[in-house]
């Protein structure tokens, strides 16, 4: 697990200049970079760093700073972060994992905007509680809180980080049928701890193949 930065999966982007200058200039500009790690913070939105072709490191940059190296940066539409990303970091504990069965995957993203969004899949956020506190003060593993971060660049260019109850995901040879128009799945609120089930203890022993017995 990482604890506040990871690296991350070198991918090219053009980086949208105005992020560059506190987004008070160079609009319509935009600089070609690598992403090189992510800084993930409770109260913030995942940060990405990013080394840009002159040499410069720039680092605390929004998915929405960021813009797929083979799009044309300038027909891509500056889409707001807070509608790319639909929830902040949950910790600074968390793990970048590329789920290799959907690697690559096409995946559609329902946004804010009640519109679907077709992409490509490249990796995932996944969170854990805080180890490095005193007190876990975050809800990562709170069953009914916790969301992964999927991370989608999008065919408009742009990238995105969502939850799975915001992503269809398409694997031709497995995912036939049709998608629910509206899933009424449920959140989960439940924990599956098996030893908290039952009064029981093992014998006491040094035997491999220990028995169980109940507990009156």
């Amino acid at each position: 697990m990482a604890y506040i930065e990871s690296s991350f999966p070198p991918v090219d982007v053009w980086v949208r200049a105005e992020y560059l200058y506190d987004m008070k200039s160079h609009q319509g500009e935009f600089f070609l970079g690598r992403i090189v790690s992510v800084r993930c913070l409770p109260g913030q939105v995942p940060l990405f760093q990013v080394l840009l072709e002159n040499g410069v490191m720039r680092d605390k940059l929004p998915c929405s700073a960021l813009i797929d190296k083979d799009a044309n940066p300038h027909d891509v539409p500056h889409m707001p972060f807070h509608q790319l990303c639909l929830w902040n970091s949950f910790s600074k504990t968390f793990s970048i994992v590329e789920l290799a069965y959907i690697a690559d995957a096409t995946a559609s993203v329902f946004m804010k905007d009640r519109k679907w969004y077709d992409g490509e899949y490249l990796c995932t956020i996944q969170w854990a509680c805080e180890t490095n506190e005193n007190a876990d003060l975050t809800l990562s593993e709170t069953p009914h809180e916790h969301k992964s971060h999927h991370i989608i660049i999008l065919e408009n260019g742009c990238f995105a980080l969502q939850p799975n109850n915001r992503v269809r995901w398409i694997e031709p040879s497995f995912t036939t049928k049709d998608f629910p128009k509206k899933p009424d799945y449920k959140v989960c609120t439940k924990t599956y701890n098996a030893e908290s089930h039952g009064k029981w203890i093992t014998e006491d022993s040094d035997n491999y193949f220990y028995t169980t017995c109940n507990v009156l």
